[in-house]
């Protein structure tokens, strides 16, 4: 997977369920085809997490049967609204069609006129998505009845936030995505779980040195919700600990700093499971975690546990819809870590900017950030997919009836 740059955003249903991955690639510029060369690293399998990927389909990949190779199920052929509709090209899209594979007509709400290329493609299409940037939803929910009346399910892109979420309801899309899913409102009111307070309280007292091992054991053992999930996320495969089985084991096995680590994964915990939003933002935040730690490596000068913590707790807010200051008023961290997360200043700063350049496929603003930190750019994709994998362990996949 080490030569494929690509990052994937989620799809919700309107339950707010998880029912496939838009996968967006960086053009190789070499004449080969980003999407072959992800399935025969295997990048491909691996980021769309047993749910459909809706990839951008290109001339290319379609005269040479590239589509032919994965699974028909595992695949959203996203079809451009200038691609051509010669007749040999309706011919391969039909015969893919057949076998299962299926399609989704992009930036539908362009179309003026029958003779457009995209009218060509739609009954072959499942899917039509709508760019919410050129249309609102309410203008666009006429388009948007008559589309379900032929058997369509409608997707809105762009979605930027919850006042656009609630248009996207009341107008009938089947489907969303947009930043609005990565950064969702603060609650009023919101309070942290209690099972996350105690996680983060005995996070704070791990980083403390005048504290003992024992006191540790006493205090974590005395909170049953949060030894069971400490244990959960010990015992996982991606922290090596299969096997433990009591606190004292932990602490003997893995010592304070690894103690540290696992608890702020424990402080997601009740956060994961409330809505297929509130597990992709978990996991993402994850995925930060395990993804700063590896690019902080390179780094002399920065502490690799310490940069877990600040990719982790980069969508605090996100995660828990509170704002961040108030958050981290609630946990006892360096003054360094919150420069980074509250001002986007000091050495661990230059994390999250790599992270979050390529998480929005910002290619080259991502390279230079990470020669900054003296990681060699062509090593990025191989370390997002250790990380996109660690994060999966963790965090699975909940999947929605409506992505079979």
């Amino acid at each position: 997977m080490a030569e494929v740059f690509l990052v994937r955003q989620p799809i919700f249903d309107k339950t707010e369920s998880a029912v496939g991955y838009e996968l967006r690639f960086r053009d190789p510029g070499d004449g080969s085809d980003a999407f072959a060369r992800s399935f025969l690293s295997g990048a491909f399998e691996v980021l769309r997490g047993g749910l459909p990927a809706w990839v951008p389909i290109t001339r290319v990949a379609l005269e040479n049967d590239v589509y032919a190779l994965p699974e028909p199920q595992s695949l959203v052929l996203v079809i451009p609204p200038d691609f051509p509709s010669d007749p040999d090209t309706l011919a391969r899209i039909e015969a893919l069609t057949k076998v299962g594979v299926t399609f989704a007509l992009d930036e539908f709400e362009r179309p003026t006129l029958t003779s457009s290329p995209a009218v060509a493609f739609l009954p072959y299409a499942k899917y039509v998505r709508i760019d919410l940037r050129t249309i609102s939803p309410g203008d666009a929910a006429p388009l948007v009845a008559v589309l379900k009346k032929q058997g369509k399910r409608v997707a809105a892109d762009e979605v930027f936030d919850p006042r656009v979420h609630a248009s996207c309801l009341a107008a009938g899309f089947d489907l969303m995505q947009g930043p609005h899913f990565a950064r969702p409102e603060p609650l009023p009111s919101a309070e942290l779980p209690t099972s996350s307070v105690a996680a983060l309280r005995v996070m704070a007292m791990a980083r403390d040195h005048t504290v003992s091992e024992r006191e540790l054991e006493r205090v974590i053992s005395s909170d049953p919700g949060i030894t069971f999930q400490l244990l959960r996320v010990v015992n996982s495969a991606s922290v090596g600990g299969r096997g433990i089985s009591s606190i004292a084991h932990a602490l003997r096995l893995a010592g304070r700093s690894n103690l540290v680590r696992w608890l702020a994964l424990a402080s997601y915990a009740s956060r994961a499971g409330k809505s297929g939003i509130d597990a992709e933002l978990t996991r993402q935040a994850v995925q930060r975690a395990f993804l700063a730690e590896a690019l902080s490596k390179s780094h002399r000068q920065l502490e690799s546990g310490t940069a877990f913590l600040v990719g982790l707790f980069s969508l605090l807010d996100a995660v828990f819809r509170i704002p961040l200051h108030e958050v981290l008023e609630r946990i006892h961290l360096t003054d360094e870590v919150k420069a980074a997360l509250l001002e986007r200043t000091g050495p661990y700063a230059d994390l999250l900017d790599v992270i979050e350049a390529y998480e929005l496929g910002l290619w080259e603003s991502a390279a230079e950030h990470m020669k900054a930190l003296g990681v060699d750019p062509e090593r990025f994709p191989e370390l997002y997919s250790a990380a996109f994998i660690s994060a999966e362990e963790l965090v699975p996949v909940q999947r929605s009836a409506a992505a079979a």
